[in-house]
């Protein structure tokens, strides 16, 4: 009796560490505004999901590692801002990019 306690406390701990949970990610984002004008200041609101880091890739070639950011428009023009989440050593990603229009 002691050694089925034994054999299936051991097959408890073990399939309880070998669980991996696997969390979806999905990537978010939206603007403060859909168009801007040159000069405006542009906020960038994270919606995103089942990350731990994060990193947008702004128009002007920046990058940041906030939750939420933003930007001031400079050139006219249709331009791309991008997301990656991911975990924490941030090998396991996904992104998406949207389009922002910026007029004169």
């Amino acid at each position: 009796m002691l050694r089925s306690i034994i054999i299936l406390t051991l097959v408890s701990i073990v399939g309880f560490t070998s669980c991996k949970k696997t969390i979806s990610k999905k990537a978010c984002f939206n603007f403060s505004k859909n168009t801007a004008k040159v000069g405006d200041t542009v906020f960038l609101f994270n919606c995103s999901e089942g990350y731990q880091r994060c990193l947008w890739f702004l128009p002007n070639g920046a990058t940041d590692t906030n939750r939420h950011s933003l930007f001031v428009a400079t050139v006219t023009g249709v331009t791309q801002i991008g997301i990656r989440i991911g975990d924490y050593p941030f090998t396991d990603t996904t992104g998406i990019v949207k389009d922002i229009t910026i007029e004169p």
